[in-house]
């Protein structure tokens, strides 16, 4: 494992090939991808994983009308709190904009669902990891999460295989009375909250089953556990902000997480595109 940090991105990246995906029925014929990757979002290989630092204010909102596709306005208008819906709208631009780089397709043409991966169990109630529809693109792993002023993205090749959490540290928080977490110091606390949610987003059944958290291993990386899941789960912790902490789960082994901070000017520059 290795973690790779960037500042930001340079402001322009080259060299990359530029894949042809055929038409889609679902999407009119001027809704041709665009140059992949857009400017300033680097290539993304097997095994690796892409996780962006947001600071929600440095998102220019303008456009986010029509950026964001019916379901997120809705669910945008319902936010009661003028700040908190501020920071939704914000939060799903930037996933839109980082996402849009990946997939060579400008920001509002991506269309999400929801997978979950135990229809069985809870009768395919609509809810799950999000996923993104079939469309002119490659199928990515994609997590987002937003807490406060800032947010992370996170981007995989392999979809389904990461979960990302950020939480901001509150003054004092008692531990104790949360089971999964445990009695522990404040921050060692927040760090031990952001992992288990962060293996439910990936694993995509949230907090509805039990998460346990190993102490970090010689390699800095700290094993999960699922209750009746025999799969091995990996945490990275990430570089947040001061007053934040985050990290990103994964299914994959030895994955190499490389963390890069938004903005990048050339990047910042996609967010209104909508053709």
């Amino acid at each position: 494992m290795r973690t790779l940090l960037s500042s930001a991105l340079p402001s322009s990246v080259s060299g990359y090939p530029t894949p042809s995906y055929p038409p889609h029925p679902s999407y009119p014929p001027d809704a041709s991808p665009v140059p992949f990757p857009f400017p300033g979002v680097p290539a993304l290989g097997s095994g690796e994983i892409h996780v962006w630092s947001v600071p929600l204010d440095r998102v220019p909102a303008g456009g986010a009308d029509a950026v964001l596709d019916p379901g997120e306005r809705a669910r945008a208008a319902r936010i009661r709190h003028p700040v908190a819906q501020w920071r939704y709208r914000r939060a799903h631009l930037a996933l839109r904009t980082v996402l849009g780089g990946y997939l060579g397709v400008a920001p509002g043409l991506p269309r999400f669902t929801r997978r979950c991966p135990e229809p069985e169990v809870c009768g395919d109630c609509g809810r799950g990891r999000p996923v993104l529809v079939e469309g002119p693109w490659p199928d990515l792993g994609f997590s987002l999460s937003h807490s406060g002023a800032a947010a992370l993205v996170g981007v995989a090749e392999e979809p389904g295989a990461i979960g990302v959490d950020v939480e901001r540290l509150r003054a004092s928080f008692d531990w104790s009375r949360v089971p999964a977490v445990g009695e522990q110091d404040r921050i060692t606390g927040f760090r031990t909250w952001t992992a288990v949610e962060a293996v439910g987003k990936a694993a995509g059944t949230g907090l509805r089953t039990p998460v346990s958290i190993d102490a970090r291993g010689p390699d800095g990386l700290r094993r999960a556990h699922r209750s009746g899941d025999s799969s091995d789960w990996y945490v990275h912790d990430v570089d947040c902000p001061d007053g934040y902490v985050g990290c990103v789960a994964t299914a994959i082994p030895e994955a190499v997480v490389s963390v890069f901070s938004w903005p990048s000017y050339t990047l910042s520059q996609n967010v209104g595109r909508v053709e």
